[in-house]
């Protein structure tokens, strides 16, 4: 006769069995597909044009739902000034009123609409700032360079940036990049 026993499997406390946790987990995101939100590309390009008539730009929209907390995250950008809280209120503003007009209700929304800030990455719409300090890092052959720069013009497939050293003082003028060769590129102010 075998004396030896399989020890008995302890139950842990306050943990669902695997296979309820991947249900409703499945529940979970079958529930986030019901909410219905506005669409981040339409939000997107109807507030874009209203804002640029204001000589406020429009950089970045992402609209969010977790469970019924839907929220709308807008970043702006005023090419000569800075963005001021004046700008933000007008801008949350038009978000409300195009969220009303496409049908859905503005009041179940939290909208937060901050400025570019110094550090803003960008990877299109480089005329905006032309004329500004950037950090880019792009592929020059088989190398990679990071340079502080001054981009002075963009084009449809290129940008011209002069490149400078910490204390601003001009190394290398001109230096024509294809964006297709930028990897990264941000403010850098």
């Amino acid at each position: 006769m075998n004396n030896k026993t399989k020890p008995q499997k302890q139950k842990e406390y306050g943990r669902e069995p695997k296979k309820k946790k991947l249900k409703a987990n499945r529940d979970k995101l079958n529930k986030k597909a019901d909410i219905k939100i506005i669409d981040e590309n339409l939000l997107f390009n109807e507030i874009k044009y209203i804002l640029e008539e204001r000589g406020i730009y429009l950089l970045d929209l992402k609209v969010r739902a977790i469970s019924d907390n839907k929220k709308v995250y807008a970043v702006i950008f005023k090419k000569k000034d800075s963005v001021s809280h004046t700008h933000c209120i007008e801008t949350t503003r038009i978000i409300q009123d195009k969220i009303k007009s496409n049908g859905y209700d503005e009041g179940d929304y939290t909208i937060t609409v901050s400025s570019a800030g110094f550090r803003w990455k960008f990877n299109d719409r480089y005329e905006l700032f032309e004329d500004m300090p950037i950090k880019i890092k792009y592929k020059y052959g088989e190398e990679f360079v990071t340079a502080s720069a001054i981009l002075k013009e963009a084009k449809d497939d290129y940008i011209i940036i002069t490149v400078t050293d910490e204390d601003n003082v001009i190394n290398e003028k001109n230096i024509k990049i294809l964006k297709n060769d930028i990897i990264k590129s941000r403010l850098n102010c």
